[in-house]
C-alpha cells in the first residue's frame, strides 16, 4: 500500500483525484496595492468635496477692469471698517462714497498694486459710518492721479453699515 490512507483499495480500483484547489487571489500584493489605491482616491475626493467653494456670490460681477471690492455689494460692516477697490494693474483712482469725493490725502494708494482704500478716522471727512446702507463708486483710469482724463471708468456698489 502506498500513501497515508488507511482504507484498503483493491488493486486496480480508480481513485477520484481531488482537482488542486485555485488561489482566492493570484497576486495578494496586486490586490492590496489596487485597494489601497482606491481607498486614498476616495478619501482625496471625500476632502475635496468638503473643501469645494460652492458659494455661487463668487461669480464674476465687477468690470474687467476692478479685480474685488472691500466690503463685498451687500455685505455689513462696522463703523470704522476700510473701503477698498482693487483695481487691474496700471490703473489709478479715486473712491466716492455717497456722492462725496474722498480727498487723495484721505486715501491710501497702493500704486504698485492698483489697490485704492479708505477708512474713515479722525481729522478725516468721514469720521465713522452711519449705520444703514451706502453707496461707493470707483472712479478710474489710466495713468497717475494728477493726468485724470475727462472720461473715467467707475464700478459702484452698496454696502451696509450696523449700528
Amino acid at each position: 500500500m502506498s500513501g497515508t490512507s488507511s482504507a484498503p483499495s483493491a488493486p486496480g480500483a480508480i481513485r477520484p483525484t481531488r482537482a488542486p484547489r485555485k488561489k482566492l487571489v493570484e497576486h495578494p500584493g496586486r490586490v492590496a496595492i489596487v485597494i489601497s489605491t482606491v481607498a486614498v482616491v476616495v478619501a482625496l475626493g471625500a476632502v475635496m468635496l468638503n473643501r469645494s467653494d460652492t458659494d455661487t456670490r463668487n461669480e464674476r460681477i465687477y468690470p474687467t477692469a476692478v479685480e474685488t471690492v472691500t466690503p463685498r455689494p451687500g455685505e455689513l460692516i462696522r463703523q470704522q471698517d476700510t473701503i477698498t477697490a482693487d483695481l487691474r494693474d496700471g490703473l489709478t483712482g479715486v473712491l466716492v462714497i455717497d456722492r462725496q469725493e474722498i480727498p487723495l490725502d484721505q486715501l491710501d494708494i497702493v500704486k504698485p498694486l492698483s489697490q485704492i482704500s479708505f477708512r474713515p478716522g479722525p481729522g478725516k471727512d468721514l469720521e465713522h459710518f452711519e449705520p444703514g446702507t451706502h453707496t461707493a463708486t470707483v472712479l478710474y483710469w489710466v495713468g497717475t492721479q494728477n493726468d485724470r482724463p475727462a472720461r473715467v471708468g467707475s464700478y459702484t456698489w452698496n454696502f451696509r453699515v450696523g449700528a
